[in-house]
């Protein structure tokens, strides 16, 4: 980027003076031998990177990088101005031409350069830009975007591309197919048929309309490249015939947010496979297997299993746990989440009270009260459930005043921390010097 930026200044503007020729001289030297290691990776490649159109780019890093540093020469008093116009024009006539036509058309043909101009618009207008600016937990952004369910205008979901925002089309074209969410997605290892590398590269098809058929990486495993045709203005996921999308490749996501860690680019594809989750759910009612009966248990029962809410604490009828509606102020508010219902979960919390009376820690439940964290709704794309549930445990936890929330359960770890603060702040939080050294229990 500084040395196309460069030659634009030095020979394009005329502007060689001062440090700017010797800069692009440092520059292209510098993305000649960059390009050099690219050529040595392409030789036998991983599996996770794409081929095609990405094996011509070292030759054209190297045919740019070097016509640009010989043009150069002259320019910075190197050679004289005069010296070998034709050697000089000859390279400029079939070196030069060549790595600008990569470099600066390539990219509206498709070519592999267009990541690094889609790229930096990418990251200078980033959805999430928390990521670059907050100092915790390395400037980590893992909570889902809320849906404005107020505004009837707005669509419930994501249903054809250009319903993405326009800068996670920005973020679609800013993939460099490197793989390495495909190296570390846990679907995709499985056998599963995603693959999130091909999935944001389905959405660039998306966005100018064709086929699949160009793509040169890992497929979907058990579905052949070729498959798919998308359109802008059409369905990702068709109700029958040809889509984009098939809807088993966005259920197949687990939703871990590996494949987003993993990205150099910082491309959000969780944010994405939600929100066409969303549509398909809200608008469709076309959640797959158990997950519609999950979702109409959380609604009647305000637990994913259907069981009687005021059975919330039967596991621990021996255990006499205090209830923070009896003392209204405790040092933690232990949040039980829905292990309460499974046996093997229920021991993990038995363990845990007694490790926490041990300690001589202040602390209480909510008891009957609790309700579900509305997790699993969200992540099936039901986001009006898991707001409602969202809202109602917000309400029920500013009766009450506390130091920390401490958990067993890291869904609902998960999003009591990231997700409930863009829908309501916990207000009766005490803000004093704790007694206790802060702790949070992260694993089940």
């Amino acid at each position: 980027m500084a040395a196309a930026v460069l030659t634009l200044i030095v020979h394009g503007l005329g502007l060689a003076g001062g440090v700017l020729g010797w800069l692009l001289l440092l520059a292209s030297a510098t993305m000649f031998v960059g390009s050099i290691l690219v050529a040595k990776r392409r030789i036998n490649p991983p599996a996770r990177l794409s081929k095609g159109p990405w094996m011509r780019l070292p030759k054209s890093l190297m045919a740019f990088s070097a016509g640009v540093f010989l043009v150069t020469l002259p320019t910075v008093g190197v050679l004289p101005p005069d010296a070998g116009y034709w050697l000089l024009g000859l390279v400029l006539l079939v070196v030069v031409s060549g790595g600008l036509a990569e470099m600066f058309f390539g990219m509206t043909w498709g070519g592999p350069m267009k990541h690094a101009f889609a790229g930096a618009l990418h990251l200078a207008f980033h959805r999430r830009p928390e990521r670059f600016s907050t100092p915790e937990g390395a400037g980590r952004s893992t909570g889902l975007k809320a849906l404005d369910l107020d505004d009837d205008k707005a669509p419930l979901g994501v249903e054809k591309p250009t319903d993405f925002t326009w800068n996670q089309r920005l973020g679609f074209d800013a993939c460099v197919q490197c793989g390495r969410c495909e190296a570390v997605c846990p679907a995709f290892a499985a056998g599963q048929p995603l693959n999130p590398k091909k999935l944001i590269q389905d959405m660039v098809v998306g966005m100018v309309g064709g086929s699949d058929a160009a793509y040169t990486g890992s497929p979907y495993p058990g579905k052949a490249v070729g498959e798919h045709h998308g359109d802008p203005h059409g369905p990702i996921v068709a109700r029958e015939g040809q889509a984009l999308l098939d809807a088993e490749t966005l259920w197949s996501c687990t939703t871990c947010r590996a494949c987003v860690e993993e990205c150099p680019m910082m491309i959000e594809h969780v944010d994405a496979i939600v929100d066409m989750r969303r549509h398909l759910t809200l608008e469709r009612g076309q959640t797959p297997n158990k997950g519609a009966e999950v979702l109409e248990n959380l609604i009647a029962t305000d637990n994913p299993g259907g069981f009687d809410p005021d059975s919330r604490l039967h596991w621990a009828a021996d255990l006499n746990l205090p209830n923070i509606a009896d003392l209204g102020q405790v040092d933690v508010l232990l949040w039980l989440g829905d292990g309460v219902f499974d046996m093997r979960s229920q021991r993990t919390l038995r363990a845990f009270v007694k490790v926490l009376r041990a300690a001589g820690v202040d602390f209480a439940v909510l008891g009957n009260a609790e309700r579900d964290s509305g997790d699993v709704a969200r992540r099936l794309g039901d986001e009006a459930t898991f707001q409602a549930l969202a809202k109602r445990n917000i309400a029920t936890l500013n009766q009450y005043q506390f130091l920390r929330i401490v958990t067993c359960d890291p869904h609902s770890f998960h999003v009591l921390k990231n997700e409930y603060g863009e829908l309501g702040v916990i207000t009766m939080l005490i803000i004093i010097p704790p007694i206790l050294p802060s702790f949070t229990v992260r694993g089940g």
